[in-house]
């Protein structure tokens, strides 16, 4: 009897443990919300939190602050090959660090670096702001392969579709004028509450860069919108944060 009662308590203590790990497993598979399984991206998640590499050559940052090459070049550690660096403000004026961080981006090793310009509507005078930025542009020899036109923010602008789109003629026809190779920035919804209709379409015969936050570096959600039938670049999320830079992310198929 006691040999028996000493192979019972030795099953027991072993098969318990087995018990406990199956449950464990279970509980740690079994969702909490099913309806955010279906929209939870995981291959985006891990490779935030594991701060893997991105797996192509074709993603990049822009940012609105101003960042040293060693921060350039960390990111272009990760592979994030490309940077837009903003060089107007919405205030009306050139930002002063552009020409730095523009600088810094090409020490760091970015192999392509752009600029964007976000526009002062309110304050008028759309082809004398393209003309302070091109000076600076001049006198501080900032190198940038695009100016990227941020049209965004309907309180940013005027309360009157057929006034801001004479903004944007004049914005768009200045800087042909100074021969700058540009693209545009904007979404279906900016475009439409800025300029009052997706049919307007000045600037569409240029390059178009848009932004969804749905996680996923693909067209797949596009649809044409102002006279442009594909985009070229797509800012799919706005929480970007390593290297001490906080920056959106961007993805295009070449660049």
């Amino acid at each position: 009897r006691t040999h028996f009662f000493c192979c019972c308590l030795f099953v027991i203590m072993e098969v318990i443990p087995v018990i406990a790990l199956l449950a464990a497993v279970v509980l740690q598979s079994a969702p909490a919300n099913s309806a955010s399984i279906s929209t939870f991206n995981l291959s985006a998640y891990m490779q935030e939190r594991n701060n893997e590499t991105f797996p192509t050559n074709y993603y990049g940052v822009d940012v609105s602050e101003p960042y040293s090459s060693s921060a350039f070049k960390c990111l272009r550690g990760l592979n994030l090959q490309f940077a837009v660096i903003r060089c107007y403000q919405s205030i009306g004026r050139v930002d002063p660090s552009c020409a730095g961080s523009v600088a810094n981006a090409h020490t760091g090793g970015m192999q392509r670096v752009d600029a964007y310009m976000f526009p002062c509507p309110k304050c008028g005078n759309a082809a004398g702001q393209v003309h302070s930025l091109l000076s600076y542009f001049e006198k501080e020899e900032v190198k940038v392969t695009r100016l990227w036109l941020d049209i965004e923010g309907s309180q940013y602008w005027t309360g009157s579709a057929s006034s801001n789109q004479a903004f944007m003629n004049e914005l768009v026809d200045a800087v042909e004028s100074a021969g700058l190779v540009y693209g545009v920035y904007t979404s279906v919804v900016q475009w439409e509450g800025i300029f009052g209709s997706s049919s307007y379409s000045k600037g569409s015969g240029k390059p178009l860069w848009y932004p969804h936050y749905d996680g996923q570096p693909d067209f797949n959600d596009f649809r044409p919108f102002g006279g442009w039938s594909k985009p070229t670049f797509k800012q799919f999320s706005d929480s970007g944060s390593k290297c001490g830079v906080s920056y959106d992310i961007n993805w295009g198929p070449s660049i």
